[in-house]
């Protein structure tokens, strides 16, 4: 009993965060292996990476020797594509407008990342083609950019220059609207409910750390926040998504979003460097105007599960899959592995998983881009010297990270003009099998009377073609459902759960489980949940056992224990003592 109840006080505590001592944090982490992309055709950073008509897409930046480059790519067929632009945009604003095309803007003038410029086109992902049209009303480098309702579109922050907001007017020209009371390099804008677009970064535009964090408003008056005082928004020197951390929904006028925070004031001390982490990481729900600390389950870890020193967030803003209903937030270590924490935000505390790839030398660490697939690409970016970046020899090499769907190649590779027969063909085949089973579900039931007494051979009849034809594939996406969104951690995880989010029925998931496995849907479930238990006490070895489990979903000591001898034939004793283990 006072198990349990440290527990839930340990739940309850780590939805604020206090200070990172430095040991690994109970979040469970998970391996994952990303997939090698084709290289860029040149070396780049301070570039653009975003995906628009269905293509991964670069653009501007610099290559080798810190000089600006005036070109785009796109990834199709295997392989990028490099296409003239009017002008290089390093460090420049790109956004993705609701009408497809892409909004381009300033950026250095220099090399070196010298100076800011006017220079303002439009990319149409149609015909792959770059137009100049207009200019800035404040020369920029380093701005964010946010697109309004009224198709109008809010552009505000600058480096090493002055700053104010301006306004698009969604066809040519720009305008200055209102000064700021903080001049600001890359801050964040977010929506409110009433049409509002709030303002706030941690640092001005000589990269200086701000003491008080001030919130600019388009329309309102300008406030503070006390939470952000202790709570310092992550920023990072690199053109951003807009609504990156967005997860509400537009629909029912929601506008929340999350934004990685970090509870001390930054140095130039760079602590990393001496093995200590950086000051804890944790995430804030911004809705309108109010300000909160996301809850979770564990701590952001800070250190390497792999006893490889500190993960450093900076660099990375949280990105959010609406569709998964996941959002990740991306970090890098002396190793040189990637650190991806995956946060299912709509729970409360939310539950952290930890991802980490093998070493990737040749990885630069970039602001990734959320693929339509729900994976996470890092295309191009500085390389790194222990964790410090080097802007003269940036890398070419692009990586997917496999969070979501793994068919992003698939995708890239082929144009929809060109892939359209074949989605014709997909859908007749569709129509056709769709047509083929209605008949048989017919048939089942049109019998004579005296079949019809009979229930078990009536619903094998109806059943037949599920067990013959569809099964292998249910299973899979059973079974995939499980690994990635880790439904079995749900301790109240039924059947029709997994249905709905299948689009099935409960009937098909049982049955599917029972030909396939020989076993029950909950037998199915607690094999997950002590593989995950393993997982964790293998992982942590400081772990209690009974916070292991209960993370994997288990309610109960004694359900557990018993679980965990049917699935392994040990004791949770003889098991751990196989790795010098007590797990008390």
């Amino acid at each position: 009993m006072l198990d349990r109840l440290f527990l839930l006080l340990f739940a309850t505590a780590v939805g604020i965060p206090a200070l990172a001592t430095g040991k690994a944090s109970s979040c469970p982490c998970v391996q994952i292996t990303p997939q090698r992309l084709p290289d860029l055709n040149i070396p780049r950073e301070g570039h653009a990476v975003f995906c628009a008509g269905g293509e991964l897409m670069v653009a501007g930046g610099h290559t080798n020797g810190f000089v600006p480059t005036a070109t785009a790519e796109y990834l199709m067929d295997g392989e990028w594509h490099q296409l003239p632009m009017t002008y290089t945009h390093d460090h420049g604003t790109a956004l993705v407008l609701r009408s497809g095309r892409v909004l381009l803007a300033g950026g250095s003038k220099e090399e070196m990342g010298v100076g800011q410029t006017y220079g303002v086109e439009m990319y149409d992902p149609t015909n792959h083609s770059f137009t100049g049209f207009g200019c800035l009303d404040q020369k920029r480098t380093l701005a964010s950019a946010m697109e309004l309702d009224s198709g109008q579109v809010v552009i505000t922050g600058n480096w090493y220059d002055g700053d104010n907001i301006e306004m698009f007017d969604g066809q040519k020209f720009f305008t200055s609207v209102k000064p700021v009371t903080v001049e600001r390099v890359v801050p964040f804008l977010f929506r409110t409910s009433e049409g509002d677009i709030l303002i706030l970064s941690d640092r001005d535009t000589r990269d200086h750390l701000s003491d008080t964090i001030v919130v600019d408003r388009l329309h309102g008056e300008p406030f503070t926040v006390p939470l952000l005082q202790q709570w310092k928004p992550l920023t990072y020197n690199a053109p951003t998504t807009a609504d990156a951390g967005f997860i509400g929904d537009e629909t029912q006028g929601r506008y929340t979003y999350l934004m990685a925070v970090r509870n001390f004031e930054r140095t130039r001390e760079k602590p990393e460097l001496k093995g200590q982490p950086a000051g804890q990481v944790a995430v804030v729900l911004v809705e309108d105007t109010v300000f909160t600390l996301l809850p979770t389950v564990c701590h952001i870890p800070m250190m390497s599960p792999l006893g490889a020193g500190p993960i450093i967030y900076d660099g990375s803003y949280i990105m959010a899959d609406r569709h998964a209903k996941q959002a990740y937030l991306c970090g890098y270590g002396k190793d040189k592995r990637l650190y991806v924490v995956s946060i299912g935000y709509t729970e409360r505390p939310a539950p952290l998983t930890l991802y980490c790839t093998d070493p990737l030398p040749d990885c630069g660490f970039y602001v990734p881009a959320l693929t339509p697939q729900g994976n996470l690409a890092i295309i191009g970016g500085s390389t790194k010297t222990d964790y410090d970046f080097d802007n003269f020899t940036p890398t070419a090499s692009a990586w997917l990270i496999p969070l979501g769907r793994q068919d992003d190649v698939t995708t890239a590779a082929s144009r929809w003009p060109d892939s359209l027969p074949w989605c014709l063909l997909t859908i007749g085949g569709v129509l056709l099998v769709g047509a083929w089973l209605f008949v048989r579900w017919l048939k089942t039931k049109v019998v004579p009377p005296a079949r019809q007494t009979d229930s078990t051979e009536s619903r094998k009849e109806q059943y037949e073609f599920i067990t013959d034809n569809g099964n292998e594939e249910l299973l899979e996406r059973i079974c995939q459902l499980m690994d990635k969104r880790q439904l079995f951690r749900n301790s109240e995880l039924k059947v029709a759960d997994v249905a709905e989010v299948l689009g099935t029925n409960s009937r098909y998931v049982t049955d599917c489980i029972k030909d396939k496995r020989g076993m029950t849907f909950t037998q199915f479930v607690n094999e997950y949940r002590v593989s995950y238990v393993q997982q964790l006490l293998r992982l942590h070895p400081d772990m209690k056992v009974f916070e292991a489990y209960t993370l994997a979903g288990f309610t109960s000591e004694r359900s557990f224990f018993r679980i965990f001898k049917d699935v392994t034939g040990m004791t949770t004793t003889e098991w751990l003592g196989q790795f010098g283990q007590t797990g008390e």
